[in-house]
């Protein structure tokens, strides 16, 4: 895990995310090594366990695949099967910390109304990331956990953060990352 500051993806959209499955097609057309050192942050993917959201699609007899969908606010859905790698915005200010709440000047960018303006910071230290919630309304978790607020908790591969009431994003780094694109997961 590189902690150069200066890296961001320039494929990412206004929220800081990229699509998980064109993402999957530059995987396919690359080599581990190669993935890594074009995308050496680690990620953040969207995922959404439990509220009313089917971890493993249904499907049909006819092979078609359904999600049953049962949210609070449909905010979350826009981000669905989306990754953010944890980098800083060009020109956002506090070069140390990848600031992520709803707010659209933070470094990656989650408007769902369960998110506050500013819910929390991510920081590359030590070859390690860390999360500090800023003392968010609706809190966060870690692998199902409650965080205690200005605190700093260390995030390892597979790592669930919960933000809010519907947010979940897995914490990947970039070999994981590179894995999970390449097998469709």
């Amino acid at each position: 895990m590189t902690d150069d500051a200066q890296w961001y993806s320039t494929e990412a959209d206004e929220h800081g995310f990229l699509d998980f499955d064109k993402l999957a097609r530059k995987a396919r057309a690359l080599s581990e090594d190669d993935f890594v050192a074009a995308y050496p942050r680690p990620a953040l993917r969207v995922v959404y366990r439990g509220d009313g959201v089917a971890d493993e699609p249904a499907s049909d007899r006819s092979g078609v695949q359904l999600l049953t969908v049962a949210v609070k606010s449909v905010g979350i859905l826009r981000y669905l099967s989306r990754v953010a790698f944890v980098a800083k915005r060009p020109g956002a200010p506090f070069a140390h910390l990848v600031s992520i709440g709803r707010s659209n000047n933070n470094d990656i960018t989650m408007a769902v109304e369960s998110v506050s303006k500013v819910h929390g910071y991510l920081v590359l230290e030590e070859g390690r990331c860390r999360f500090t919630d800023h003392g968010s309304t609706n809190g966060s978790k870690l692998n199902g956990a409650p965080l205690e607020k200005n605190e700093k908790y260390t995030l390892g591969d597979g790592d669930i953060l919960h933000l809010g009431l519907e947010t979940a994003l897995e914490f990947l780094t970039p070999m994981s990352l590179y894995r999970k694109l390449r097998a469709g997961s």
